[in-house]
Parts: structure tokens; sequence; C-alpha cells
């Protein structure tokens, strides 16, 4: 893995968090989702965290966040143009927000 950090324009910023939110809506992701959720409260963070990461690397191993940090990487990269409100929804939305899809 190369360990330049990789640098995203505001547009590829918006293009890959637009690729995350259709990843979670995925009918697979969400039923995955719901199943996490369905654990008992205490154990709900460990049941979630590890496939809500796998959904995020997938996607932005596209764009050259590959590895264990990818995600953390990707994420960080993403920050970097919070300044725009598209950008900070988008980031919410993947962080916390995928929760809204299973309460539905």
């Amino acid at each position: 893995a190369n360990s330049m950090a990789v640098i995203l324009s505001l547009e590829q910023a918006k293009a890959a968090l637009a690729e995350v939110i259709a990843a979670f809506e995925e009918p697979a992701a969400v039923e995955r989702i719901r199943v996490a959720v369905a654990v008992p409260e205490e154990a709900r963070a460990m049941a979630l965290l590890p496939i809500v990461q796998q959904i995020q690397a997938v996607v932005l191993a596209k764009y050259g966040f590959e590895g264990p940090a990818g995600v953390f990487q990707g994420i960080m990269a993403l920050k970097m143009h919070d300044s725009d409100a598209e950008v900070k929804a988008g980031i919410e939305k993947i962080t916390s927000g995928f929760m809204q899809l299973v309460k539905s």
C-alpha cells in the first residue's frame, strides 16, 4: 500500500460521499445493518462497526484509501472539505446517519 496521503478534490469528495451513501442504501447493506441493530444495545456498536466500515471501505478503496487505515484516512480526506454544506451533510450521513436507514 502506498503511504502517500491521498487528497480529494471537492468534486471527488462529493462523488465518494454519494457512492458511500448509495452503498448504505442497497437492500443487502440495509439488511446487514438491521441485523446488527437487533442485537442487545451493549453489543450493538461492536456488531455495527465492522459492517459500516466494510461498506465504507469498498467505496473508499476506489479513491485510493486502502488497507486497515483506509476508512479513517478517507473520512479525514472528506473532512478537509466540510466547509462545503453538501460534504458536511454527507459525512454526517455516512458516519452516523446510516442509522436512519434502519429506523424506518
